[in-house]
């Protein structure tokens, strides 16, 4: 299962950029998203002629993203815990929180210094794990929201029959624009205008008030944020807290996390941490997350989400824990289905806990 995750995240790595659109080329002057998932379920099953219940367990998973950056700050702040339950027992509890703070030297340049918390904790430890961090990065996040807002115009138009060829990428990198301003026009109908100019301009074709309409449900429709962008770190922290209860240390911090939008309809976000006292390979603390949202029609999203956390105490074997997840939505209107794997392991088990749910829910009335 380790080998078929580690597959699953490098084929999302290196093979995300080829797929579709790239969003990425466009720049917005500020960005601000935030974003929070919440999944649970829980099953009982107890049969009459058995001494207890054979299944009571089920599983608690949320996870938050804030994203703040502009020419000269930025400001991060990432989020995900999990409570596994046996029966009415919390059966363990693990999570992951890190906050960052970024200052740019200048506005046309990526390099910047920072601060930030960084903390994990996990039931089989004394302790959480608590450090401060600072140093030197490399790196900026934009918000291409507006692009793949174009993108959606244009395939919108395209079946309808409103435009009979692809626009340009110039004439999508201008419909971006206009709707990444859209703060300094007086009304959504004036921006609306703006954007049918620009695409009448393109295809020579006139928009009726079907394709006027759509443009505006697109430039409405909230759930569609993107981004794109890395930022690499590195420099000295100190514990707080030390997962063991042991000594606390100063510690050499790497960090990488990066956004990518493949296309209009899907995001990648992961985030890698890993700090430790010199020498670094015999104690230290590793965490990794990573998530994939994709929306492959109107009626179908796909989730897959995954993280990792790892710590090496002095002179003993890490320890930590794994969890991954993958669902499927469909939405018929008044009918939904979903259907969720999860995956779940500490270290010292050399077995992963598996668990299949599927729903199915309609609207009678």
């Amino acid at each position: 299962m380790t080998k078929v995750v580690a597959g699953w995240l490098a084929v999302m790595l290196i093979g995300a950029p080829l797929l579709g659109q790239n969003l990425c080329e466009y720049q917005a002057p500020e960005t601000y998203l935030q974003d929070l998932k919440i999944s649970f379920y829980y099953r009982h099953f107890d049969a009459p002629d058995g001494p207890g219940p054979e299944v009571s367990s089920g599983r608690l998973f949320s996870s938050y993203y804030l994203l703040q950056d502009s020419p000269t700050f930025g400001l991060s702040f990432t989020g995900s815990g999990e409570v596994n339950l046996q029966g009415l027992q919390v059966g363990g509890i693990a999570g992951e929180a890190s906050g960052t703070l970024r200052r740019y030297f200048q506005e046309e340049a990526p390099y910047f210094a920072f601060g930030g918390l960084e903390a994990s904790w996990a039931s089989g430890f004394a302790l959480p794990g608590v450090e401060v961090r600072g140093g030197l990065g490399y790196g900026h996040f934009t918000d291409v929201t507006p692009l793949a807002k174009a993108y959606r115009i244009e395939a919108k138009l395209l079946e309808q029959g409103a435009i009979a060829a692809a626009l340009s990428n110039e004439a999508l990198l201008a419909v971006a624009r206009e709707i990444g301003r859209r703060a300094e026009f007086p009304g959504l109908a004036d921006l609306v205008a703006a954007v049918e100019e620009i695409i009448e301009a393109e295809t020579h074709a006139t928009l009726d008030a079907r394709a006027l309409l759509t443009i505006e449900e697109i430039i409405e429709e909230e759930g569609w944020s993107r981004y794109c962008g890395y930022a690499l770190q590195l420099g000295v922290g100190y514990q707080l807290l030390d997962p063991e209860g042991q000594e606390r240390d100063f510690l050499v911090t790497m960090s990488a996390e990066g956004a990518l939008a493949p296309e209009p309809g899907s995001q990648l976000l992961v985030r890698a941490s890993f700090s430790g006292p010199i020498p670094i390979t015999e104690q230290y603390t590793l965490t990794l997350t990573a998530s994939y949202d994709y929306r492959l029609n109107e009626t179908t999203t796909f989730v897959a989400q995954y993280s990792l956390r790892q710590v090496k105490p002095a002179g003993q074997v890490p320890a930590g824990d794994q969890s991954a997840l993958f669902r499927l939505n469909f939405d018929f209107g008044g009918a939904d289905f979903s259907l969720q794997v999860t995956f779940s392991k500490v270290a010292e088990d050399p077995t992963w806990t598996q668990d299949l749910i599927m729903s199915v829910g309609m609207d009678i009335l």
